[in-house]
């Protein structure tokens, strides 16, 4: 009889583990305008995990230099129509965001193509992650697992550093270690990994294209994403 409990248990323990990481709040909640782009940065480099709200507004300001969103769902709006999401993205403001879906709007916004795979389907969470992780742009994670926010301003950097390009005032806001060096966090509790890392050389086993196959020139052209996990109703 007293182990009559355990399946209730364990059942409650996977309910839990399935959870998205949730924050208090986002630093775009106080800091939304361009002129406070400075504190934004300074509230969220000290966060425990970059959040769905937080990330898109960077990702807004990257791509565009502006963000012009009302609101969280604005933002959710717009990153569906950029294809840094899927359609059926219905993650909460205040949730970590997953790296997969970072990666995969970092990858369309600076307009990586990656290997053989990418340039066949596009910059899919899962590819998408390996190729930054790859080019030491992401820290080594799997595409269901989130960022510190002193990791995301990082992740920003690096993709800036492609194209040339200053940060987002980020001398200010520079970031010792390197992408491969990052600390376990909440949400990356497992520290799952998937394999090590190849010292040189394409991520992937080479792919037979057929003759005279030419891959979409623009990320743009490529159908949207495919998230892995598609959590209960977003909040504002």
């Amino acid at each position: 009889m007293r182990f009559s409990s355990l399946p209730l248990l364990c059942c409650l323990w996977l309910l839990c583990a399935c959870q998205p990481y949730m924050m208090k709040s986002s630093a775009v909640d106080n800091f939304a305008a361009p002129q406070q782009e400075i504190e934004f940065l300074d509230a969220m480099e000290d966060m425990p995990a970059v959040t769905n709200n937080d990330a898109l507004h960077t990702f807004l300001i990257l791509e565009d230099g502006t963000d012009t969103s009302k609101d969280y769902q604005d933002r959710v709006t717009a990153g569906i129509q950029r294809k840094w999401l899927s359609s059926s993205f219905d993650q909460q403001a205040n949730a970590a965001a997953h790296v997969g879906w970072m990666a995969g709007a970092g990858c369309r916004i600076m307009k990586i193509r990656g290997g053989v795979t990418m340039m066949l389907f596009g910059p899919i969470d899962r590819y998408a992650v390996k190729e930054l992780i790859y080019m030491e742009i992401l820290p080594l994670r799997t595409d269901n697992q989130s960022l510190t926010g002193g990791e995301f301003i990082d992740y920003i950097n690096r993709l800036e550093r492609i194209v040339g390009r200053s940060v987002l005032n980020a001398g200010e806001l520079q970031i010792d270690e390197t992408a491969g060096q990052s600390a376990i966090t909440p949400g990356n509790e497992a520290a799952i990994q998937e394999g090590t890392l190849p010292a040189s050389g394409p991520l992937e086993a080479p792919l037979v294209v057929p003759a005279g196959f030419e891959p979409p020139v623009e990320p743009d052209s490529f159908p949207e994403p495919i998230n892995s996990a598609v959590p209960k109703s977003a909040q504002n």
